[in-house]
């Protein structure tokens, strides 16, 4: 497989019993799908090890802008995407195999932000009860509710005129 971002060959190694494919050009990991899972909480000594290992490669200076082909499918490029609901960390993922890729630094970011799955569920609830708590959401309420009023008495309206 080729490295997405410099077109080198990727290394496979095994950290903690996964293999997984990496960058020595960039920095860069592939994890296939469901790899990533083994990875990303702070506490799991295989992540820790990846990571230490990844920051010994020197990171090229990369323009996100660029769409990057999947190293597994080779013809289907893939997504990015933020990896949460607070918008901090960018991934790219392909929608044939589910595999992601991660640009240097941004495993250790991820596995910083959410130490554990049980802080990404808090902080994703947090988020999500922001946004229902939040003003605009707020205001698309009572918008929805006078709409549906208005939507009653036309109906109302409507029945009288033709004697229903």
């Amino acid at each position: 497989m080729k490295c997405p971002r410099t077109n080198t060959n990727l290394k496979s190694i095994k950290v903690g019993g996964v293999e997984i494919d990496i960058s020595e050009a960039c920095g860069g990991v592939f994890f296939d799908n469901f790899e990533l899972k083994k990875f990303d909480e702070d506490h799991e000594l295989r992540g820790s090890v990846l990571v230490e290992h990844l920051n010994q490669f020197t990171p090229p200076v990369i323009g996100h802008d660029q769409r990057l082909k999947c190293p597994k499918c080779i013809d289907t490029t893939m997504y990015r995407r933020f990896y949460s609901p607070q918008k901090k960390i960018e991934i790219d993922e392909c929608r044939t195999c589910g595999g992601v890729w991660l640009d240097f630094g941004e495993l250790d970011a991820i596995r910083k932000l959410f130490p554990t799955e049980e802080k990404r569920e808090e902080l994703s609830t947090e988020f999500y009860e922001s946004i229902i708590n939040g003003r605009k959401f707020q205001e698309l309420q009572s918008e929805e509710q006078e709409d549906l009023e208005k939507m009653k008495r036309i109906t109302r309206s409507i029945w009288r005129i033709i004697g229903l």
